[in-house]
């Protein structure tokens, strides 16, 4: 909580010097700080209410929805939902953290043809698995199916399997072209999650809740 409050005070000091060159009329400076002020009592409010935990984004991967610098508060104690942003800690990378956008929740049927990935979340487990699975082309997809290529490694590890397990999710970036995600890391725990990212804190101008 220290280092947010820090962060924060930083960010408006920053803020200030920049408003102090673009303006000398004091009316407008002053309108400025106190929209600023509030705003950050305002965010120090939201950490005091609920358990949040401050991440900055680096990278292109979440374009358009985020963009590199974006400081960000994640709600720890949120349960991950359909298309929701999440941040997490990648099983190998111990020190990095990522965000990427859940596609895949557990239950979620999956199936494999070579390393291609079929996800479809309105098969429930009761109906009946499609005798052709493994020869489903882009042209007889049941409604609702994701087509997804992944590496060898990634379907490796779920060869087998008919739906997302209890606890594991799938994830993509926004920019699918400069993402590393499920495609190349495979599931998600949930143990691995830290939060569903709630709201954006800098840069001011962007300043807002995440849908």
């Amino acid at each position: 909580m220290v280092n947010i409050k820090s962060k924060l005070k930083q960010l408006l000091s920053s803020e200030l010097k920049k408003e102090s060159f673009k303006s000398k009329m004091p009316v407008t400076k002053n309108r400025r700080v106190k929209s600023i002020a509030l705003t950050v009592i305002l965010l120090l409010g939201i950490l005091f209410f609920i358990k949040v935990a401050p991440h900055a984004v680096s990278g292109e991967s979440m374009k358009p929805t985020l963009q590199n610098n974006d400081h960000l508060f994640v709600s720890k104690h949120e349960a991950p939902k359909r298309y929701s942003l999440i941040t997490f800690q990648p099983r190998e990378k111990k020190n990095e953290s990522y965000v990427k956008r859940v596609i895949g929740m557990p239950g979620d049927r999956i199936w494999l043809d070579q390393n291609t990935v079929y996800l479809n979340a309105q098969m429930a487990k009761k109906n009946p698995t499609p005798s052709n699975e493994s020869e489903l082309s882009g042209l007889d997809l049941p409604d609702g199916t994701l087509k997804i290529r992944v590496t060898w490694e990634v379907a490796a590890k779920l060869e087998g399997l008919s739906e997302i397990p209890n606890n594991q999710f799938f994830v993509l970036g926004d920019n699918r072209r400069h993402s590393t995600d499920s495609r190349e890391l495979g599931l998600v725990d949930k143990n691995k999650i830290e939060g569903v990212v709630k709201f954006r804190y800098y840069p001011f101008n962007r300043l807002g809740l995440i849908e």
